[in-house]
């Protein structure tokens, strides 16, 4: 195929699936069409790309779009003006956040992509008794978040009593609650609550409508672990982790008394089983060791109250400062539905943890999304727009496999193919 040949029929590709994303934003558009001006398209587009160029706010992106003409130009070729900020502002102000979310969930199952299923496992490369767990991009952490920099409620109604309500501003502290595909940095969905302690109520409604399929490994922290969770992961035929706390606190004493006697003993039974790995880096060395039991009915009459529970256990972590010698010690304490594999149950733990800690930094760090001064529903909706561009910046194979966030950013900013790049990967996932 020649050249000429090539780039057409990249070209009609690109151009179908730019018409399915015009369709499916113009889907959740909600002003009225013979009033508009600027397009949603045109929108989501300058928006995005924006994003990807270190753009922080309504006003860096409005001026990155009117130096960018040009190049815009590339996808939408009868572009003659670009929206202000006060438009962008206005459209992601106005833009249903359950409308755009829902959008992004189907955008988000396209990028995940036809990813094996339980069926497809090639059983030769299956140890016995590891089961169904070890496939990749199969992990699924279950986090919330607070956006720690919007507008405090209380004062913005003062300020503004004769424009916006107490309730319009509840965005103040936005707190929201994200499943994580971990592999691809790709969040499945999210879902807004008031205040932390409504994830519990928030987190079967995410399971429920994201992208959960069979032999999926859902680990959510203490706060999750509630019974409706765990048979709401057992329904859509997925695994789950949970850490115990104290908000079960007969349980979480019987698993560790439990597991501290196995431990202490010294018995050697094949239902219990020892894992132990250290790490190194940033100063500190770091032991965890994973002492797991597949026999749930050692936990006494509580642990029929969890459906298909098949391991528990604890994670001791020792933590050392190379340079002072200081010790920290942990112990976390978990239910699974994973078979009695420890390496595993670290390996997902450890996931979950690089969740918690580096996903949320990219977040806060590079984006810079607590420093936001947004609010009402653009702070939700530009949330979602992070998180999509977050997942294509970590998937997108620069020529320096160690070219971090920040740079791609710089490079997205300086060169118009390297850009190109990253848009198309956006819109061919719709």
């Amino acid at each position: 195929m020649d050249k000429i040949a090539k780039d057409f029929l990249i070209n009609d590709e690109l151009a179908r699936h730019m018409a399915s994303m015009s369709e499916a934003i113009d889907t959740i558009d909600p002003r009225e069409k013979n009033k508009v001006t600027y397009s949603g398209k045109l929108i989501m587009l300058v928006t995005l790309a924006g994003i990807f160029c270190d753009c922080q706010s309504w006003n860096d992106i409005a001026d990155f779009a009117r130096y960018k003409k040009d190049f815009l130009r590339r996808f939408i070729p009868d572009l003659e003006t670009t929206p202000s900020h006060d438009t962008l502002r206005r459209f992601f102000c106005i833009l249903k956040t359950e409308r755009l979310e829902s959008c992004y969930r189907e955008w988000a199952c396209n990028m995940r992509g036809d990813s094996p299923s339980i069926e497809d496992c090639d059983w030769s490369k299956v140890q016995i008794g590891e089961g169904n767990d070890l496939y990749t991009n199969r992990h699924i952490a279950v986090d919330g978040k607070t956006i720690c920099g919007a507008i405090n409620a209380d004062k913005l109604v003062q300020e503004s009593a004769d424009k916006i309500t107490k309730e319009q501003a509840s965005v103040a502290k936005l707190h929201i609650v994200s499943a994580f595909l971990s592999d691809m940095s790709l969040s499945l969905g999210q879902e807004r609550v008031s205040i932390k302690e409504n994830e519990i109520v928030a987190i079967p409604k995410l399971l429920d409508d994201i992208d959960i399929r069979q032999g999926d490994v859902v680990t959510i922290d203490a706060l999750g672990t509630q019974k409706k969770i765990v048979e709401k992961i057992v329904e859509k035929q997925a695994d789950y982790l949970l850490e115990v706390k104290n908000n079960h606190l007969k349980l979480r004493e019987n698993i560790e008394n439990d597991a501290e006697y196995l431990l202490i003993s010294g018995r050697k039974n094949d239902f219990i089983k020892r894992a132990e790995e250290t790490t190194e880096g940033h100063g500190f060395m770091v032991t965890r060791t994973c002492i797991s039991c597949s026999e749930p009915s050692r936990l006494g009459f509580c642990y029929r109250d969890w459906k298909n529970l098949r391991t528990y256990g604890i994670i001791k972590t020792e933590k050392i400062n190379i340079a002072t010698g200081e010790i920290q010690n942990e112990k976390h304490c978990f239910i699974s539905s994973l078979v009695n594999n420890p390496e595993l149950i670290l390996k997902y733990k450890r996931k979950h943890w690089a969740v918690e800690n580096g996903l949320h930094w990219q977040l806060d760090v590079t984006f810079n999304e607590d420093d936001g001064r947004k609010m009402m529903n653009s702070a939700q909706n530009f949330s979602t727009l992070t998180k999509m561009a977050l997942t294509i910046l970590k998937n997108y194979q620069d020529e320096d496999k160690k070219t971090s966030l920040n740079r791609k950013r710089k490079k997205a900013g300086w060169s118009d193919d390297y850009l190109t790049n990253l848009i198309d990967t956006f819109i061919k996932a719709f």
